[in-house]
């Protein structure tokens, strides 16, 4: 039987807002920015995180294989891209079938070199579907991997009853949910719980909250709000970017400001990502014996966002954590992490 990807650094990068939103950066701007975060020498990262739909006609795969190609064979062997399918491409509903499941490997591995000359490569079916059962899913997408095709399997937004049937399939290297300091579900609903026992790593998405956690929203929170509503991107449908809410969590977003600035000295986004690097591997934080191996994948479309976010992170302390739970227990967050519609399709 085949063994679990391992999943090397602190980090992984994201790369969906390189591809998925109105106006996307040139892709030589997104390659420069990927050729530095994957070879700088403080944080360098060798997980990058992209779905076969961010962006239309196959977008995030034709920049990534401009970036493979590009690279010199021994940075690739390095690289573990993980990629999402497996959705309709027209209603982005997740469809699990055979059918679907083998169009989209196909596809995802067609961009890429064979094995042995590419990066090593995750498939992740991007939300459960409901109407195959999982355990099916799972056995179609570790075909591929047994074939070579892929070198391993990814889950996102799984509960613990679908992580348990893909675990009896097949080997899982890493499970992708999201985690900041405004959306902390995996603590309550059990799923870091069970991830933790099997030590299958986490990998936490939106670490920033999709651009609330940082320094310029909290100094200018109306001009952030004006940008969301002019951009016409996905956030305009969240709960937590609706004016109402938005600013019910205000106190609460000052308050981190205030934290990472007047007591650690550093940027909240730093902080953001400080804390889950802190939280990762925790031993006896919030009823779980040890925490498993969390890896935030923050974006970044140019290369003083990317030192931005991963230039100033800081060593916090145990004091710190229980301050920062401090803070949140004074001012809880509001809202859902997407919306009332789509809040069904998540930790299935």
């Amino acid at each position: 039987m085949s063994k679990p990807v391992e999943i090397p650094g602190k980090f992984g990068f994201g790369t969906m807002s390189m591809t998925w939103k109105p106006n996307p950066p040139p892709f030589e701007q997104s390659i420069e920015t990927l050729e530095f975060v994957t070879s700088h020498p403080e944080f360098s990262t060798k997980l990058l995180n992209g779905g076969e739909f961010y962006g239309p006609d196959d977008a995030n795969l034709k920049l990534l294989k401009e970036f493979v190609d590009q690279n010199p064979p021994e940075l690739n062997k390095q690289l573990i891209i993980s990629i999402k399918g497996g959705c309709n491409a027209k209603t982005l509903h997740p469809d699990g079938s055979r059918a679907s499941i083998s169009r989209s490997i196909e596809n995802v591995a067609s961009y890429f070199p064979p094995k042995g000359q590419r990066p090593t490569l995750l498939f992740e079916i991007a939300r459960v579907d409901s109407k195959v059962p999982y355990e099916e899913t799972i056995g179609y997408i570790k075909e591929y991997v047994d074939k070579g095709v892929i070198d391993g399997i990814s889950l996102s937004e799984v509960g613990i009853k679908s992580l348990k049937k893909a675990i009896s399939v097949a080997p899982i290297s890493c499970v992708e949910l999201e985690l900041s300091l405004f959306s902390q579900e995996v603590f309550d609903n059990g799923i870091l719980e069970e991830l933790s026992k099997t030590r299958i790593p986490m990998i936490a998405y939106s670490p920033l909250c999709r651009g609330i956690l940082t320094d310029s929203t909290a100094e200018n929170p109306e001009k952030f709000l004006q940008n969301i509503k002019e951009s016409g991107d996905i956030r305009n449908i969240l709960d937590r970017f609706q004016s109402e809410t938005f600013n019910k969590n205000l106190p609460a977003l000052q308050a981190l400001y205030k934290f990472a600035h007047e007591v650690k000295h550093t940027s909240l986004e730093s902080l953001s990502l400080s804390w889950i690097l802190k939280v990762s591997e925790q031993k006896n934080f919030r009823g779980i014996k040890q925490i498993t191996k969390i890896l935030p994948i923050p974006s970044g479309s140019t290369k003083q966002r990317v030192e931005s976010n991963f230039g100033s992170i800081v060593q916090l302390t145990d004091d710190d954590l229980q301050q920062i739970e401090e803070i949140l227990k004074q001012h809880p967050i509001h809202g859902l992490r997407y919306n009332a519609q789509l809040e069904g399709t998540l930790f299935q």
